[in-house]
């Protein structure tokens, strides 16, 4: 499915990874908004496109002595935003393991998500040319993830509302996937920052 250019192009690599990821989210927003099986299976489907472009890119990194970024910059950089598909997919698999439905704060935590994503594509778009604009859309995915954090905390608080024990503990777990899903969003942010100030 993916063809590899005759040069290396790891910032085209890097825009195709993260165009999958927010491809991957944006599934499992429609998920949480329409959770039919079709919906779900295809967050599995851009989850594992997403694993396909990384193991490209971890490969042409193995295989190249001078990369355009450091080279471990690169890979954990690659690394942090796949987490978002898949911590994306895992939620879906979870509300199926444990037979129950998005709710209205997976839906909003979701669509934070996918502003994240969003972020972080226009960030590796912007990586080769536009420092600044790298920094200044990494900021505003930092403050998404103090967004979603809300939202989770927010969530949890309305759970433990109820009485009931079992869908207490069922969606603290799934609730816990977005929050983690936020940190990996958010290091991402980090280690853009960090990748243009040695640019």
């Amino acid at each position: 499915m993916f063809k590899r250019k005759e040069s290396l192009n790891f910032y085209g690599l890097l825009i195709q990874q993260a165009q999958v990821i927010r491809d991957a989210v944006a599934a499992l927003c429609t998920y949480c908004r329409t959770p039919t099986q079709e919906n779900g299976d295809f967050v599995k489907v851009k989850e594992k496109e997403a694993d396909a472009v990384r193991r490209e890119l971890v490969e042409d990194i193995n295989r190249t002595f001078i990369t355009p970024i450091d080279r471990d910059d690169l890979y954990r950089l690659s690394t942090s935003i796949d987490d978002l598909a898949d911590y994306a997919w895992t939620t879906v698999k979870e509300l199926r393991i444990y037979d129950i439905q998005p709710d209205e704060h997976l839906a909003a935590m979701s669509a934070t998500l996918l502003q994240m994503a969003e972020g972080l594509l226009t960030c590796v778009q912007k990586l080769e040319k536009d420092h600044a604009g790298v920094a200044a859309e990494a900021t505003r995915v930092k403050k998404l993830e103090n967004t979603l954090n809300v939202q989770y905390h927010q969530s949890i608080a309305e759970l433990f509302t109820s009485d009931d024990f079992k869908k207490i503990l069922k969606y603290r777990e799934v609730y816990s996937h977005m929050n983690h899903a936020s940190d990996k969003g958010d290091c991402s942010a980090d280690i853009l920052l960090d990748i243009v100030v040695k640019l």
